[in-house]
């Protein structure tokens, strides 16, 4: 009789305290106003107690957070919402004011089907690029080059943009917000930067081809080839990998980017490898004709003043 009787008492005491602990749950507007919606008694409330201070622990600790930087959670950016559907209570997880930043990042990103550079790179938005915040300063050729790159996001064509400058101007960086801003309307896009694209190439010989690994990048419905020119040039380089996705993409009219230090014609020096063999003249002029075939050509000076 005595352990019967402490038992019953125990379970009284449990009772007792979470009965005090809902209580004081409800002091929460929005666990309150969630019972009232749906007139959730406290019996029905006791059948979810564990999990209503799982959520009030979560929702403190979001009452706390000031960006998604500082964010406390493992998954930072998302916070639990109550819902009770069908007799079912639940607590899924949702992006927070936060969270929702992430979430169209995340949307962004999913359009580029080819990507290595950075995210943050990719991620740049061409409204507050420094070209766009300060477009009464620039130089006239400047304007010239960011209204012609803002005219391609408003109405895209076939001939892509060709940008070329010192080292240091920006061209990557405005050639990514143009990357980024198609990505935006729902278009998919990649950016390629070239030096590091023919490193990894090389890195994977022997388990895949190249036309294998040229597959990831030729079909991309808008391109940006980075660097180009910066690359260490050799005739597999010039006539097998960039020969191959410039004539692809020139045959198949699909919207080509590029950014380079040099002008197209200087880019004939650069792909020349040997300066008196004919055919190698002819090899190297034939990578500025393509290129002038899929983009129109723009210049980037030192925004410095």
């Amino acid at each position: 009789m005595i352990q019967v009787s402490k038992t019953l008492k125990l379970q009284s005491d449990i009772q007792k305290r979470k009965e005090e602990s809902l209580y004081e749950l409800l002091k929460d507007p929005t666990i309150k106003d969630f019972a009232n919606k749906y007139h959730l008694s406290m019996e029905k409330l006791g059948d979810y107690w564990a999990e209503l201070i799982d959520y009030k622990e979560d929702r403190d600790q979001c009452e706390s957070c000031t960006s998604l930087e500082s964010c406390p959670k493992v998954s930072k950016g998302l916070c639990r919402v109550l819902t009770y559907e069908n007799g079912v209570f639940d607590m899924p997880l949702k992006y927070c004011k936060y969270g929702k930043m992430k979430e169209q990042e995340s949307h962004i990103l999913s359009h580029f089907l080819y990507n290595n550079v950075s995210s943050s790179l990719a991620l740049t938005d061409l409204s507050n690029n420094q070209y766009a915040l300060r477009a009464t300063e620039l130089s006239n050729n400047n304007k010239a080059a960011l209204k012609s790159i803002l005219a391609y996001v408003m109405a895209p064509s076939e001939k892509g943009l060709y940008l070329y400058g010192e080292s240091g101007t920006g061209k990557t960086v405005l050639m990514a917000g143009l990357m980024n801003k198609l990505a935006r309307t729902g278009k998919d896009v990649g950016i390629c930067h070239f030096p590091t694209f023919l490193l990894d190439m090389k890195t994977h010989f022997g388990n895949y081809s190249d036309d294998s690994f040229l597959s990831h990048i030729l079909n991309i419905p808008y391109l940006l080839l980075d660097g180009l020119g910066e690359e260490n040039v050799t005739s597999w380089s010039r006539d097998e990998v960039l020969l191959t996705i410039l004539s692809y993409r020139d045959i198949n009219h699909l919207p080509t980017f590029v950014t380079s230090m040099y002008t197209i014609d200087e880019l004939k020096d650069v792909y020349l490898l040997r300066k008196n063999d004919k055919t190698e003249k002819i090899r190297a002029q034939k990578i500025a004709l393509k290129i002038k075939s899929l983009c129109t050509q723009l210049s980037l000076e030192s925004n410095k003043r």
